[in-house]
């Protein structure tokens, strides 16, 4: 009995592991990332998108440093992603 019970054990985690391959004839779906560069007078922006969905622009303005605007939720509210900027405490330790 104890040893039905290891072997069930130990096969079952081996039984679990699904593959997910696409059917016969058919493609894998697989996401292709897009970038479209454009150049403007004053800025070069690479957007990036899947599917036709934009999720990410990086901003390189001719005067100044890049950055980025992303979109977090996926509503097209784009935000000005602060990985970019370190953040450095302000906190007031001692004072007198």
């Amino acid at each position: 009995m104890k040893q039905l019970l290891a072997l069930c054990l130990i096969v079952l985690p081996l039984s679990l592991h699904a593959r997910v391959e696409p059917r016969e004839g058919e493609e894998a779906i697989t996401p292709e990332p897009m970038v479209t560069i454009v150049d403007d007078h004053d800025k070069v922006m690479h957007i990036h998108q899947i599917n036709g969905k934009v999720y990410g622009v990086k901003v390189i303005p001719k005067n100044g440093a890049p950055y980025n605007l992303v979109d977090p939720n996926g509503e097209g509210q784009f935000i000005r992603d602060s990985a970019d900027r370190i953040l450095v405490p302000e906190w007031v330790l001692i004072s007198w």
